[in-house]
């Protein structure tokens, strides 16, 4: 974690870079025929420009793919898609009906959006519980996984048909390039070799 401090800054300190880097063209634009325009233009890091284009282009990018993702959701049933599992959590795994879960000989405090890890923790507990059923109990396991294993494979099929997973992916690889812009320009504005703390 202290590795990542010196590479990306946090929420406040990022908006106070970039209200800096920001501000140097600016300043350097507007300075017009003015004696302190060399002085402002000087001032402004080799490659920042260049640097600004990138990420503006990118976040244009996020954006067209962040509303791409909010379109082709609404082409994939409610049960397939992410929603809340408990609470306010947000979940990306299949939602299940109380009498599907029921079925599966789940409690009612199976929350409805469950992962697999769920499945088996719900396993681990019930052999600690009854250890003298263990033979039984890993078979209801094993049904029960098979049958998440299947509603998983519903939803992945989904994602495939409507091209959601592409989108996902090409988002994934945009917030990278965010990300790569966002520590090239922390370097060129404070130098590599200097630690970067959170403000």
């Amino acid at each position: 974690m202290a590795a990542d401090s010196l590479t990306t800054p946090g929420a406040v300190s990022r908006r106070f870079l970039f209200s800096v880097v920001t501000a140097a063209p600016i300043a350097a634009a507007t300075a017009g025929f003015s004696p302190g325009r060399a002085a402002a233009m000087a001032s402004v890091p080799s490659g920042l420009q260049s640097l600004l284009d990138r990420y503006r282009a990118t976040g244009i990018q996020l954006r067209e793919a962040e509303a791409a993702y909010a379109r082709t959701l609404q082409h994939i049933p409610a049960s397939v898609r992410p929603g809340i599992s408990t609470g306010k959590t947000m979940s990306r795994w299949p939602e299940w009906t109380r009498a599907e879960l029921d079925v599966l000989g789940f409690p009612p405090t199976m929350q409805p959006r469950p992962s697999q890890t769920n499945f088996t923790h719900y396993f681990q507990e019930s052999l600690r519980r009854n250890p003298e059923n263990r033979e039984e109990l890993k078979r209801l396991h094993k049904l029960r996984i098979d049958a998440w294993l299947s509603r998983r494979n519903h939803q992945k099929e989904w994602y495939s048909r409507t091209g959601l997973d592409v989108i996902n992916q090409r988002h994934h690889r945009l917030l990278a390039d965010k990300h790569r812009i966002e520590r090239e320009l922390m370097d060129l504005m404070i130098g590599p070799d200097k630690a970067a703390t959170d403000a």
